[in-house]
């Protein structure tokens, strides 16, 4: 068959310069495509239901994600935001954490939902499915930026989804994660609307800013990517709109970037993430032949995980049609087009492939995400221009010695799934003969053939979803027993505040019976107790070793010992200095038993999984004075989260006092001065050059908190002032193109 034969040349001339046009989109374009993604994205991660109801409900999101958003829906309907508790101890400083998500309108929406819905179950697994279709909206978008058409651009939108990490770890468990790249490709469209055509840059700013805000790395650093390759495009070709746009992006990015991760920055050296080190144990992170599993749904590769060696869930692959990109020969202009979303999916492949830990950076196949965005961006973008080869044979050959040859490194690295891996290569080799067939054999006329080719693309995509619950029915990561969030709060009713759990929180989860005593780490949350044993990702290095505490707030047996010791250096039992009242004792720690309690405290609760021991008399929880020296007296006169007001009684020799707060960076003191932490993380006071009736004020603001404030006052007025010298801008440029066209005339 000639070429000429192949494919009719009126509007596919190489001559022919394909780029996105600001005039009208057919209906078609503008409604029906991105919303078949939409839906069939929506339709898809549904069915997962059927095979796995708590499918999007695991780790995570059952021990982190569900109780925070508990709980900012529970303080906006107070009126307050989360900023910083006390009580929750290492977990309690939320701007340092990022994660939480203070300054984000979503989060706050999603907050008061679960709070009001109740039944954090359905809303979460609501609000993942939802966000799953928004990046499928969004993905849409941007492959029509890079001048896919309509219906490559929805195939685009159903294939990212189903990338493996989204699915079997973002989804599942990672819900920043999620969010994060279901964002990006909104940010990025919206950057090219302003920086490519000139529009208005309201969704930039918008979508931008709130994948800033939801305060996972990740996706910002992809953003970067994103803005830095803009950037230098702009200044090779000396384009002073586009460097002018891309700057603007870049500034207000970078304002909402230090109001969020300021305090991070500045915290992290008191925490356990406080490394600048690089290392390498392969653990989530891929090395070249993990590359081979990118275009298996059904292979795993060999990443490194908790679960060994090998993660029995498919985390690289990115797209099943990799192969048929064989069957293209892209145009220069269009590969031209195509440089920025090359250059990120390159740059984000490289990190993939790197080191585990670079600094607080960790687990790079977290990225795995943005370059499935990026090859299926591209993948349509090709397909779309879809000029005649000069051997379509010869294509056709490539593509399936490209399945073969993938397909063979895979199973070398895990030769038990040859059997599914096989599945995976016959329904690629079926795919691509058939994309084959109505590209290069006239199966079905031009232009419906296109159309035709896109939905086959994604139809593959979507039956080989099939096989794969077969297979990964799903997560790796551990599912807890679903827990009513109602019912939980009256678990420990009537025990005195503050509450710490001790021993192994991981011992007996999958037990539903064991939620009728204890919750895990931000489940807490969900009860009416103050319990200090809640997540983090900034554990204070020093607290946690006294403790032996994990992110999630479990300890090992000797945390008991601890908290029921005596402090050498103020003579006070620790639990006293740290303000708690009840502890909340796991078993399954102490397999010859739970010690009897010391003089002062009594077993309030004797359960199956848990002994619960409850002080005789209650000391002041968390936040306040937790001990004075000998002589030293001071009276509290206002205490709240961040604030701390006492007047001197009388000073002693020593002219110390502790306070029952971590030493976090941001603490102020005025008429007094900070001594050295006691046990290295309490606060501690000197007030040997106070005078008795001074007033002593303690003051607890984010480090950097003016910067961080300024920064977002300032990306407020970008956000604010944009869009109008945007449009004056463009309304003048477009006076003086006219004047000049009609000068030349």
């Amino acid at each position: 068959m000639s070429a000429a034969a192949v494919e009719p040349q009126t509007d596919r001339s190489p001559s022919v310069a394909r780029t996105p046009s600001r005039g009208k989109s057919p209906f078609s374009a503008v409604v029906w495509w991105p919303l078949a993604a939409v839906l069939v994205t929506i339709f898809v991660a549904s069915a997962r239901l059927l095979v796995t109801p708590e499918f999007y409900f695991a780790d995570d999101t059952q021990t982190g994600t569900a109780g925070q958003w508990w709980r900012i829906g529970e303080l906006l309907l107070s009126g307050q935001l989360p900023f910083f508790d006390p009580h929750t101890w290492t977990a309690g400083n939320y701007l340092a954490e990022g994660q939480w998500g203070v300054f984000n309108p979503l989060n706050w929406v999603i907050g008061i939902v679960t709070r009001l819905a109740g039944d954090v179950f359905v809303t979460v697994t609501v609000v993942k499915i939802t966000m799953l279709g928004v990046m499928a909206l969004g993905v849409y978008l941007l492959a029509r930026s890079f001048s896919a058409d309509a219906p490559w651009a929805a195939a685009a939108g159903v294939l990212a989804p189903l990338g493996g990490f989204t699915v079997y770890m973002d989804a599942a468990s990672w819900t920043t994660g999620l969010f994060a790249s279901a964002v990006l490709p909104w940010a990025w469209w919206g950057l090219r609307r302003v920086v490519e055509e000139k529009l208005n840059p309201f969704p930039f700013l918008i979508a931008a800013g709130i994948l800033i805000t939801f305060g996972y790395v990740f996706g910002v650093i992809v953003l970067v990517f994103v803005l830095g390759e803009s950037l230098i495009r702009a200044i090779l070709h000396r384009d002073r709109w586009r460097i002018a746009s891309t700057l603007a992006a870049g500034i207000y990015s970078a304002l909402l970037t230090v109001t969020v991760y300021l305090p991070s920055v500045l915290t992290a050296p008191v925490t356990v993430r406080g490394t600048t080190s690089i290392a390498n144990g392969g653990f989530l992170n891929a090395d070249l032949a993990d590359l081979a599993a990118t275009s298996s749904a059904l292979a795993t590769g060999s990443i490194g995980s908790w679960a060994g060696g090998v993660t029995e869930s498919p985390l690289m692959y990115a797209l099943w049609a990799v192969p048929a990109f064989a069957l293209f020969r892209p145009s220069r202009a269009l590969m031209a087009r195509l440089i920025p979303a090359l250059v990120v999916g390159g740059l984000v492949l490289l990190l993939v492939t790197g080191p585990d830990q670079i600094g607080p950076i960790r687990w790079p196949v977290r990225f795995m995400p943005y370059v499935v965005i990026a090859v299926v961006v591209v993948f349509a973008a090709i397909a779309s221009e879809a000029r005649p080869l000069r051997s379509p044979r010869r294509a056709l050959v490539t593509a399936l010695a490209i399945i073969a040859g993938s397909g063979w490194f895979s199973a070398v690295s895990t030769t038990w799934e040859w059997r599914q891996i096989a599945l995976s290569m016959l329904c690629q080799a079926v795919g691509v003969v058939v994309l084959w067939g109505l590209f290069y054999r006239g199966v079905i006329a031009w232009p419906r053939a296109q159309a035709a080719a896109a939905v086959v693309a994604a139809g593959v995509g979507v039956l080989l979803v099939v096989p794969q619950m077969a297979l990964f029915p799903s997560t790796i990561l551990p599912k807890l027993p679903v827990v009513d969030a109602a019912e939980s709060a009256s678990i420990l009713d009537g025990m005195p505040d503050d509450v710490i759990v001790v021993g192994d929180i991981y011992a007996s989860w999958e037990d539903a019976a064991s939620y009728e005593e204890r919750l895990v780490a931000n489940q807490w949350y969900f009860s009416d107790s103050t319990v200090s044993s809640t997540y983090t990702v900034l554990p204070f290095r020093d607290y946690v070793r006294d403790l032996c505490a994990d992110l999630r707030g479990s300890t090992c047996s000797d945390a008991l010992g601890t908290l029921l010791s005596t402090d050498t250096a103020t003579g006070q039992e620790v639990s006293a200095l740290l303000g708690v009242n009840t502890i909340v004792v796991i078993k399954a720690s102490f397999p010859d038993g739970v010690p009897e309690p010391p003089a002062g405290w009594s077993t309030a609760d004797d359960g199956v999984y848990t002994r619960v021991l409850k002080r005789d008399a209650p000391v002041a929880t968390a936040g306040g004075v937790a001990w004075e020296s000998a002589g030293t007296t001071v009276e509290v006169l206002e205490q709240s989260d961040s604030r701390l007001e006492l007047r001197v009684g009388s000073i002693g020799d020593d002219s110390q006092i502790v306070l029952s707060r971590l030493a976090w960076p941001g603490y102020t003191v005025s008429g007094a001065t900070f001594a050295a932490e006691t046990r290295g993380y309490l606060a501690t006071l000197d007030l040997s050059e106070a005078q008795t009736g001074d007033v002593i004020v303690v003051q607890f603001q984010p480090p950097g908190w003016w910067v961080e404030m300024v920064s977002l006052l300032l990306a407020l007025i970008v956000l604010a002032g944009w869009p109008v010298a945007n449009r004056r801008l463009r309304t003048l440029l477009d006076r003086r193109s006219t004047a000049s066209i009609a000068a030349t005339a």
